[in-house]
């Protein structure tokens, strides 16, 4: 299985919404979910949606499990096994405790562009009027279209701005 997660929050900090996807090996949907979190940082929010997936991935009982997220920071914190004083420390142990719960594991950066449907749901998660919501299918055309899209082997491209003196050179 493979869960994308991902936060945002619209300013920092501003109103914050966390959202991911669990899919099965062959990309088909598995489940869905947004989350409404409040007033916080992206970083937080961040580590919310991760939780929220890893508890969800373990209530399918899910053994085997690569997660991707699109902030490094949090990938880096998971994976260093550091353990400083941070605001977010309490939100880093859950995540490593969820983690610990699943008997295979591996978390790994990805680019925005290859965390897409997690992306689309982090918004429905920083409008949402629940706290928390779980999606059977993917909750609209956006979202379906991304999910078929990663199934078919499409991928969306990465856009970055060259350095035309280094290119000249």
């Amino acid at each position: 299985y493979k869960l994308n997660t991902d936060g945002a929050s619209c300013g920092n900090p501003r109103r914050a919404g966390g959202g991911g996807v669990i899919r099965d090996s062959a990309g088909n949907w598995i489940r869905g979910f947004a989350r409404y979190i409040g007033y916080t940082t992206s970083i937080i929010a961040e580590f919310w949606a991760l939780r929220d997936g890893l508890q969800l991935a373990i209530q399918l009982g899910v053994q085997n499990l690569e997660v991707e997220l699109d902030a490094k920071v949090i990938v880096d914190l998971i994976n260093s096994r550091n353990s400083s004083n941070l605001a977010y420390s309490s939100l880093l142990f859950d995540c490593r405790l969820l983690l610990e719960m699943i008997p295979h594991t591996k978390v790994k950066h990805v680019f925005r562009e290859a965390n897409k449907c997690a992306d689309d749901l982090v918004r429905k998660g920083c409008h949402a009027h629940e706290e928390f919501v779980i999606f059977d299918s993917p909750p609209s055309d956006d979202v379906f279209a991304v999910v078929y899209a990663n199934e078919n082997g499409e991928s969306f491209c990465r856009q970055v701005v060259a350095n035309l003196a280094i290119l000249a050179a």
